[in-house]
């Protein structure tokens, strides 16, 4: 009987065995599909991160403001890529920093020991928790492992200033189109420093906003822009993924930034954001113009 089974059944995988069987194959899953998986996991560790950090009453106050969090994964993924000096060295210098607080930043270069990266569970790891008086408070957590999963756990800039508006109050879609925008932007220049080849490469970008009930849509970082108020949120939790190849060049990125971002602004009563609006921003934000 064993060398029947061997002889006829030789070659085939388990997929294949258990359609013979009469079962369905389980469903391969999507790069979104993965991408969200990574958000789970990233803020399961973001919560280990946490317990481990000694944090005074103020640091611990921020972790009840609002956040989002970015799972961001290259496809195919380099299985077996290992998280070393080289690693750290390209995505340092390949970071654009197109703000004062990039995407991904280089924590190596924080002043403070207990920022800087470090090695857990085979990818680099960084936890920031920063009060500013002056400027913008900051929580900051990501796990960065060289196969091709980049995870990011963020504060809401809308909740780290408290000096110009309450914690918990809004949410600024200006912001939140450069923010999403600027993560599509570094992630790209990420995987072209790592040698994924442009052409044979798709980026999966998941993105997640947490503690929106109750917050209205408003540009309050900039109160001369032409966007009115939108409505209020009253669901907690708004997520949304979008994919698009390696090669895909900076000036067409506005269509994947609206598709990201339409589902998180429709949350507040049916807002939309005018594609023109969305466009504009992008364009300023990648040609550095956005003080003009």
């Amino acid at each position: 009987m064993g060398r029947f089974f061997r002889r006829h059944l030789a070659g085939l995988d388990i997929s294949t065995l258990i359609n013979l069987l009469g079962q369905p194959a389980p469903p391969t899953p999507t790069l979104c599909d993965r991408a969200l998986k990574l958000i789970d996991r990233g803020e399961a560790r973001f919560q280990e991160a946490i317990k481990a950090r000694n944090l005074s009453a103020d640091e611990k106050q921020m972790l009840d403001h609002g956040f989002w969090s970015i799972g961001f994964v290259i496809d195919p993924l380099q299985t077996g890529a290992i998280p070393d000096q080289d690693f750290m060295a390209r995505i340092g210098s390949s970071n654009p920093n197109y703000t004062g607080w990039p995407m991904w930043l280089d924590a190596r270069l924080m002043s403070k020991q207990e920022h800087r990266p470090k090695v857990v569970k085979d990818a680099f790891e960084y936890l920031i928790v920063s009060i500013s008086p002056d400027f913008s408070n900051h929580i900051g957590f990501a796990r960065l492992d060289p196969k091709g999963e980049f995870f990011l756990h963020r504060l809401l800039q809308d909740d780290g200033v408290p000096s110009r508006i309450g914690p918990g109050q809004v949410i600024d879609p200006m912001l939140m189109i450069l923010r999403v925008a600027e993560a599509m932007g570094v992630g790209i220049a990420f995987a072209k420093a790592l040698g994924w080849a442009p052409d044979q490469t798709t980026l999966g970008f998941a993105f997640r906003w947490h503690k929106l009930k109750g917050r209205r849509l408003t540009a309050w970082a900039n109160p001369f822009s032409d966007l009115r108020e939108g409505g209020m949120a009253h669901d907690e939790t708004i997520e949304s993924c979008v994919q698009f190849s390696l090669d895909t060049p900076l000036s067409a990125l506005p269509q994947f930034v609206d598709e990201a971002t339409k589902r998180l602004f429709a949350a507040f009563e049916g807002t939309t954001i005018p594609h023109r609006t969305v466009e504009d921003l992008v364009k300023r934000l990648f040609e550095r113009k956005l003080g003009s």
